[in-house]
């Protein structure tokens, strides 16, 4: 009988010693998973310092002219200009990669018909049937009346979907506000980068290629492809010259009233997570300042 109890007892302080080291062990998880939580939170907010620092740089350069005399190499790093090259701003705690491009010569989706839209969702990495539907959708969404076309859909389609909005039946105000069109996604619209947006467990099954800056959007992707800003309706309506090197030719100059992109991607010398800024400007030669920033947005 004294043998059954300390037994009992034996087993009750194991069961007590599992407990508490499983205890110890959820408690440690927890503080580690918390740490490594409050470390991406400082990178984070650091990295976006960082990003709010190159979007500066490029603002102050807004209107720079090409300097003489000077090799490309250092012309390039002394002189900003928006032909789309990726310059690196250096600070004490990370660096920020700045792009800037003209921003109207992509394709207008206000201004764009359907064989024009679906020519860029094909780009955009979406099959025939599957572009031409969405091309349908895209066109309802911002045509004025509530007729749908034949793979698009209106109100009453909307009301069937459970989606808790109606169509715009006018233009999109940024170009954002795609991921409001049924079929849009987020890789669809910002493609497959390494930027903030993106989720890691987001299930798709679109073609798209990689931009090689890491942070940036993917270079068919369809901010790259599609803009709100003037009228090109056309693919590659603005193609770059290339000379005998194989080098670009085209002259890249900031014209009075052109409309820009500014694309700064900061991120701490300690490592990621990083934070791209997303900034349309209107470059001005009148007033006060030398630009009109007409969209921004933190990724």
């Amino acid at each position: 009988m004294i043998r059954d109890q300390k037994g009992v007892v034996i087993v009750a302080v194991l069961w007590i010693c599992m407990l508490l080291m499983w205890f110890a062990m959820q408690i440690s998880s927890g503080v580690r998973l918390q740490g490594a939580a409050d470390v991406n939170h400082v990178r984070k907010s650091e990295a976006l310092l960082l990003s709010i620092g190159g979007v500066n740089e490029a603002l102050a350069r807004i209107g720079q002219t090409e300097s003489e005399g000077l090799s490309k190499s250092r012309d390039r790093d002394r002189t900003w200009l928006p032909d789309g090259l990726p310059r690196q701003v250096t600070y004490h705690t990370g660096q920020a990669t700045v792009v800037i491009e003209k921003e109207t010569k992509k394709v207008n989706v206000n201004k764009a018909n359907q064989t024009q839209l679906m020519e860029v969702l094909e780009r955009a990495g979406l099959r025939d049937q599957l572009a031409d539907n969405l091309a349908d959708i895209i066109g309802d969404f911002i045509d004025a009346d509530d007729s749908p076309r034949v793979n698009g859909a209106e109100r009453d389609q909307y009301r069937r979907m459970g989606i808790g909005y109606d169509p715009f039946n006018g233009e999109l105000k940024s170009l954002d506000q795609l991921l409001l069109i049924p079929g849009i996604t987020l890789r669809l619209l910002y493609g497959e980068g390494s930027a903030s947006h993106l989720k890691d467990n987001e299930a798709e099954t679109d073609e798209v290629q990689n931009s090689g800056l890491p942070g940036f959007f993917s270079g068919n992707s369809l901010v790259e492809l599609l803009t709100i800003y003037g009228n090109n309706v056309t693919l590659d309506a603005e193609k770059e010259l290339v000379g005998p090197s194989g080098q670009s030719i085209t002259s890249h100059k900031w014209e009075a009233g052109g409309i820009y992109r500014i694309l700064s991607y900061g991120e701490c010398s300690t490592g990621p997570p990083g934070v791209l800024i997303w900034v349309i400007v209107r470059h001005q030669k009148t007033g006060n300042k030398s630009h009109e920033i007409l969209f921004r947005k933190i990724l």
